[in-house]
């Protein structure tokens, strides 16, 4: 397990988690995929001096060779090992590089050593726990104001309560009123229908309105049967379209002939099948493949993406299917494009190759991957 250290001369200590590199603690294999940003690239772990760090393509330059050149060459790079930073040429600003290394743990700052240049002229600089700060006396006054609120609640409740009691003392001399009412309305329920919301069949029925009134009246759209409470139990009292006549290829009843004829033509086993790619956290310019294959033919009917944390610049994705894992092609025209701070792609992608074949195998290729871009989910809905 990786330990803590702690800077204690300091207030707000820098926190280093840190793994020993033996066998019981062992440094362990990472691979970044990270674009490079003002001529860095920040590792997401201290990397090992002993192990190194490998960049396809590129040679490292150790510090003391480096000393003595005037600047790095458009093919070397340089690792400042005690920061996990690397350090390369103006050429290949922008560019996404995947860096394998061993790594030995994480520096962790304070807050209070995070600042944000507020204004300028003159120079007003707030640090994160400032923020931190500020943002816990706002929670601490709004619980104050929630308990004020709990208390007009329960104040309103104990008023609400005595006005009830009013009230049923008011009911109670309504009620003698009423009961004359009711001996008019026992005439009017015998015959009023009051019509309710349709069930499957009996069952439902019971199952949905277990304390009906009488008068109720509720239709079984399985049988077309309508059934009234009388008050005692529900009693079948008409059958609702028994005059309408099915429909055959000759005549039309329930539905028209032409209505008939197409749905007989449409197949039974038709099923849309769905398979999902997701990369959750960081998604970089790079592959992300679906292991296993489809096992069915079909058709694409549709694809469509989504994130969680969007882009602050556009993303564009492409799909690529093949069968023997050496041979890609891809199945787009347009590809999955996610515009700026979008959640969702804009539906502007065109399927070029809509046909599935049983035993073809799919994966994402990420060719435009947005700043902050992560949480990826694209659906592919294969109709068998």
């Amino acid at each position: 397990m990786p330990e803590l250290y702690t800077h204690l001369q300091y207030n707000d200590p820098m926190t280093i988690i840190a793994r020993s590199g033996t066998d019981s603690d062992p440094y362990i294999n990472r691979t970044d995929s990270l674009p490079v940003i003002n001529g860095l690239i920040t590792l997401l772990e201290l990397p090992s001096v002993t192990d190194k760090v490998l960049i396809s393509g590129l040679t490292e330059v150790d510090q003391e060779v480096y000393e003595n050149k005037p600047k790095l060459k458009p093919n070397e790079f340089l690792v400042h090992y005690g920061m996990g930073v690397i350090q390369f040429h103006d050429s290949q600003e922008g560019k996404t590089h995947i860096c394998r290394y061993k790594g030995r743990g994480l520096i962790m700052y304070p807050a209070s050593r995070i600042y944000a240049m507020v204004t300028r002229h003159p120079d007003v600089v707030i640090t994160l726990q400032d923020y931190i700060n500020q943002i816990q006396a706002k929670i601490n006054e709004n619980q104050i104001a929630l308990g004020l609120i709990e208390q007009a609640i329960k104040e309103s409740k104990d008023q609400t309560l005595l006005a009830k009691l009013a009230t049923d003392s008011a009911n109670t001399a309504a009620n003698d009123a009423t009961l004359a009412a009711n001996k008019a309305m026992d005439a009017y329920s015998t015959t009023r229908l009051v019509f309710k919301p349709p069930v499957e069949d009996m069952y439902k029925l019971v199952e949905t309105y277990p304390n009906p009134s009488v008068g109720w009246t509720v239709q079984t759209y399985k049988d077309g049967k309508r059934y009234r409470y009388n008050g005692n139990q529900w009693i079948e009292i008409d059958i609702f379209g028994s005059n309408l006549q099915p429909v055959n290829e000759l005549k039309d009843g329930l539905m028209s002939v032409a209505e008939h004829l197409k749905l007989k033509d449409i197949p039974l086993e038709v099923q849309d099948r769905v398979i999902v790619f997701c990369k959750e956290s960081d998604v970089f310019a790079e592959i992300i493949n679906v292991p296993a294959p489809f096992p069915f033919n079909g058709e694409i009917v549709d694809v469509k993406g989504f994130c969680g944390t969007s882009g602050e610049t556009e993303t564009e994705i492409g799909i690529e299917k093949t069968r023997d894992l050496k041979n890609w092609t891809s199945i787009l025209d347009k590809k999955v494009h996610f515009k700026a701070n979008e959640h969702f792609d804009d539906r502007t992608l065109v399927v070029k190759t809509k046909t599935v074949n049983a035993g073809d195998l799919f994966r994402l290729n990420v060719t435009k991957s947005g700043v902050n871009f992560q949480d990826l989910t694209i659906h592919l809905t294969i109709r068998t």
